[in-house]
C-alpha cells in the first residue's frame, strides 16, 4: 500500500451498498468518507455547501438515470453536522428552466429536500467563466459535493464525476458546448475546462443500481452494488473504469482531465480502499455501440470517428413529440412533422447524441451505419 506521504498519489474509498434503504445507504456512503478522513476534512464548519447530484432528466428513482435521492440524503445528513447551509441543484440537459420543478420533483430530491432541511436551488443565472455560462450558485458556495451516477455513455464511454461537473453548465447552453465540440477528443476537452471551474472538493459516485449498455438514459439497469468516493474526480472515474475492465485513459475525458494535471488517472498512484477491487470487479460490463471506436488506436480516432458513423433514430411508436430532443439540438435538427412526431434531419446532426440522451421516452436509438454493422458483424 501507499504510504500517506507518497507524491502524486489519489485516493478513492469503495464501500458495498445492496440497496437504497435509508440505513443501508447512510451507513454506506459514511464509511466510503470516513475512510477518506471524514466529512469535516472537505466542509468547513459554517461553510456554504452544494450537493450536485445527476439529474439527468424527469425520471422516477427506480428508473436509474438520476442520482438516487437516498443518496443525496446520505450526504447531506453527513454535512449537516458541520454546516446548515446546505443547497442542492443541477441543470439537467433539454429541459428549460420553467419545467426544472418537473425533474427535481419526479426525481424525489425535492422531497429529500423538504424532509432534511435542504435549499434547492435552480442553475437560473449563469455567469461568463473561462468562456462558459457557468451556474452562479457555483461561485456563492464554499465547496461543491459532486454525486455522480455510475452508468455508461454513448459519448463517453462512461459517465461519471467529470462528466457530472457538466451539469453547472446552465440549461440550453449545453447545446452549443456540442456544437463547438462535436468529435468526442473536442468535447474531452470541454469537460476538462469545467472541471477545472468547478474543483469539487469531493465526489461520491451512487453505483448501487446503475446502467449500461445504450447509457446514459436508455440502457440496461444492473445492481452493482457499490457506493465510490475520493477527493479526487479523475482518480474516482478511472477506478470505475478498471473495475469495468478498461484501461481509464482510454477513456477522452479520464486521458484529457490527466493530461492537464487535473486529477490522477495512472492506477499505480491510485490507492483503493475499503473494498478489494478484486473481489468487486464489474464482470462483462455491456458498453455502448458507439465504443468500437475508442478501440482504434488513438490517433486513428478522428478518422474512425469520420468513417464509421452512427446516427440517432427515433422510435414513432414511442416518440410522444414532448419536444426535448429539438430544444437540446443545437443545430436544429430535430422537428417536428406536420403528423404531430419528431424527425431529424441526418444531414444537419452532428451526432452529438444529445436528443438520445435526454429523450425520457426512449424514443431514440442509435443507428448503425453500413460500414459499422459490416466491421461488428465479423
Amino acid at each position: 500500500m501507499s504510504s500517506d506521504k507518497a507524491p502524486f498519489i489519489s485516493r478513492v474509498s469503495i464501500k458495498k451498498c445492496a440497496t437504497y434503504g435509508s440505513e443501508e445507504t447512510t451507513a454506506a456512503v459514511k464509511e466510503a468518507v470516513s475512510l477518506l478522513g471524514g466529512m469535516e476534512r472537505f466542509v468547513r464548519p459554517g461553510s456554504r455547501v452544494l450537493l450536485k447530484p445527476n439529474l439527468l432528466s424527469a425520471r422516477a428513482p427506480e428508473e436509474g438515470v438520476d442520482t438516487h435521492p437516498e443518496i443525496v440524503r446520505a450526504v447531506a445528513r453527513l454535512v449537516k453536522p458541520i454546516t446548515p447551509h446546505i443547497f442542492v441543484g443541477d441543470s439537467p440537459g433539454g429541459w428549460e428552466l420553467r419545467d426544472i420543478e418537473k425533474v427535481y420533483e419526479k426525481s424525489g430530491v425535492k422531497a429529500v429536500c423538504e424532509d432534511e432541511g435542504l435549499r434547492l436551488v435552480k442553475f437560473d443565472k449563469p455567469v461568463e467563466t473561462k468562456g462558459y455560462p457557468i451556474a452562479s450558485v457555483i461561485t456563492e458556495v464554499d465547496s461543491i459535493i459532486s454525486i455522480s451516477k455510475l452508468k455508461t455513455h454513448s459519448t463517453a464511454i462512461l459517465t461519471g464525476a467529470i462528466k457530472n461537473t457538466f451539469g453547472v453548465v446552465v440549461g440550453l447552453h449545453k447545446a452549443q458546448c456540442h456544437l463547438r465540440a462535436p468529435m468526442p477528443a473536442q468535447f474531452a476537452s470541454v469537460l476538462a475546462d469545467v472541471l477545472s471551474i468547478v474543483k469539487p472538493a469531493l465526489s461520491i459516485m451512487d453505483g448501487v443500481i446503475g446502467m449500461e449498455g445504450e447509457g446514459p438514459a436508455a440502457g440496461n439497469l444492473r445492481n452493482f452494488g457499490l457506493i465510490l468516493a475520493s477527493a479526487d474526480a479523475v482518480a474516482l472515474d478511472s477506478v470505475f473504469a478498471m473495475l469495468a475492465g478498461l484501461d481509464p485513459l482510454r477513456v477522452p475525458m479520464i486521458y484529457e482531465a490527466q493530461k492537464r494535471g487535473l486529477g490522477t488517472a495512472e492506477l499505480k498512484k491510485i490507492e483503493v480502499l475499503g473494498e478489494n477491487a478484486a473481489d468487486i470487479r464489474i464482470r462483462n460490463l455491456k458498453l455502448p455501440k458507439t465504443s468500437l471506436l475508442f478501440n482504434l488506436p488513438r490517433p486513428l480516432i478522428a478518422l474512425g470517428i469520420k468513417a464509421i458513423k452512427f446516427y440517432p433514430r427515433i422510435d414513432r411508436n414511442k416518440c410522444a413529440a414532448c419536444g426535448l430532443c429539438a430544444n437540446i439540438c443545437a443545430r436544429a435538427a430535430v422537428k417536428k412533422t406536420g403528423n404531430k412526431k419528431m424527425a431529424i434531419d441526418t444531414d444537419e446532426c452532428i451526432r452529438c447524441f444529445c436528443c438520445h440522451e435526454v429523450c425520457t421516452y426512449n424514443a431514440i436509438t442509435l443507428y448503425k451505419s453500413f460500414l459499422f454493422r459490416m466491421i461488428s458483424s465479423r
